[in-house]
């Protein structure tokens, strides 16, 4: 008996929270009124951004997510694109997160730009 009542309380436990994460996923981003935007800025480690919703300051971001360095991004570029792809996410109603694999293209962008004839470091 007590086998089952476990069992019993940590279903209703699991369908609770994945209930709760649905509606705190779908609700704030996904309503056409709120306002999201960017800024980008170069802070002590490099390009940062920073995340608005509805001009509130939601995500203030100094270092590149997902990596273990304590570096921010290595151009203005990287900084705005890492931000584009965050704010897409949250408008496909999506948690604004990255993956190695995400940043990796954008990470690449400013060694592909110096690794060109003509350019320079």
């Amino acid at each position: 008996m007590t086998n089952k009542h476990n069992i019993l309380v940590i279903g209703v436990s699991a369908l609770i929270a994945v209930i709760i994460f649905v509606i705190t996923i779908n609700h704030p981003f996904k309503e056409k009124k709120n306002h999201i935007s960017t800024t980008v800025f170069e802070g002590t480690h490099g390009w940062g951004y920073d995340i608005l919703v509805n001009n509130e300051l939601f995500i203030h971001q100094e270092l590149i997510p997902a990596i273990q360095a304590q570096a921010g991004f290595q151009t203005k570029i990287q900084a705005e694109q890492a931000a584009r792809l965050i704010i897409n996410k949250m408008k496909r109603g999506q948690l604004p997160t990255v993956t190695t694999f995400e940043l990796e293209p954008i990470l690449s962008l400013n060694k592909t730009q110096h690794d060109q004839p003509g350019t320079t470091k």
